[in-house]
């Protein structure tokens, strides 16, 4: 099993393949080596990119109008993303069994959007600086130092001005609350807070600002720490799943998640 390249001119690797991995070598084969066409496309990640896309707007409007959008405007783009998501050309499936019930996802969104936008009602225009920002930065090998190859690629979902220092934003959408645990040892912020120092935003705060998808949605706001360690922990690990890729590790990973795979299918018939 070879890695894919992401682009022509170089090798990247994104956080999302790095825990595609770690989380079910199969299922990275299947969609990044193979390019397997996906079955279905799982509820929970349609509407957290149509939670995202809302995110964005509301952001880029308080940046470019100086204020934030009513909230019938963000609901209304909350729709049409909403829409365009279980109208695509995958069908929707949720983790569980039962059917996917749009107006219910539709409110719930709505009723998400009140109090994320409550959140952010005291934030000045000026502190927006980055929205949706992407990245690609080097990689080197902990232990010798060695340029890799392979850059690591990603997109920060904003970049805000809080007490004057910039703070690496990541917006989640959840079930419940995160745990210790789950902010721990995520290298998501990890890696964010690496990218970060290749950006310019060194010394750059990190937070997870987590809505969620409970009958009372609430904002659960996380300031993380990431230290040497933790990157030198993220950096080994990216060079171990680099290897395991090349020399064509591949296995599944059997759990509850498999529920939500979009290619469970594909995954039982293998032999």
């Amino acid at each position: 099993m070879s890695r894919p390249p992401m682009n022509t001119e170089s090798l990247c690797v994104s956080v999302s393949q790095l825990k595609t991995f770690m989380g079910c070598p199969r299922k990275y084969e299947y969609r990044y080596v193979r390019g397997l066409p996906p079955e279905f496309q799982p509820v929970n990640l349609a509407f957290g990119t149509t939670f995202h896309s809302t995110a964005a707007f509301m952001f880029s409007t308080l940046k470019l109008a100086g204020a934030l959008p009513p909230l019938e405007e963000l609901q209304q783009s909350f729709f049409e993303s909403w829409k365009a998501a279980a109208s695509g050309p995958l069908p929707l499936q949720p983790d569980e069994e039962g059917d996917v019930v749009w107006d219910e996802h539709l409110a719930l969104g709505f009723k998400m959007l009140i109090e994320f936008r409550e959140h952010f009602s005291g934030l000045e225009p000026g502190c927006v600086k980055g929205i949706e920002q992407p990245f690609t930065v080097d990689l080197h090998d902990p232990v010798t130092g060695e340029l890799l190859d392979e850059k690591l690629t990603g997109v920060i979902d904003a970049v805000l001005v809080d007490d004057g220092r910039p703070t690496i934003t990541e917006l989640k959408t959840a079930s419940k609350k995160y745990g210790p645990d789950q902010l721990c040892f995520d290298i998501q912020p990890t890696a964010y807070s690496f990218a970060g120092e290749q950006l310019g935003l060194e010394g750059a705060a990190l937070q997870y600002v987590i809505v969620t998808k409970t009958r009372k949605p609430a904002v659960q706001v996380e300031h993380l720490r990431r230290d040497e360690k933790d990157v030198h922990d993220l950096l080994h690990t990216v060079v171990g799943v680099l290897k395991a890729i090349d020399a064509g590790v591949s296995y599944p990973v059997r759990n509850w998640q498999c529920r939500g795979c979009p290619f469970k299918s594909a995954c039982a018939a293998a032999k």
